[in-house]
């Protein structure tokens, strides 16, 4: 095998070595900053003025089939 060839080669390998560690760590990265994102909403209850007021437009729209 020439010595150019050898260098070819010992490049692809650095260069594929470098990119797969790079990923892993940029992978690292996302993950502990979608972890920190995540917050906890404050679930609403439903105003009973507006259930009931969707569940009479149900009742109208079932009759008029």
């Amino acid at each position: 095998m020439k010595t150019s060839n050898k260098l070819l080669l010992g490049l692809l390998v650095v260069v594929v070595t470098g990119m797969i560690i790079v990923n892993i760590v940029l992978k690292k990265q996302y993950d502990s900053r979608q972890k920190a994102v995540i917050q906890v909403e404050e679930i609403i209850p439903a105003d009973t003025t507006t259930v009931t007021g969707d569940s009479i437009a149900m009742d109208k729209a079932i009759n008029n089939e």
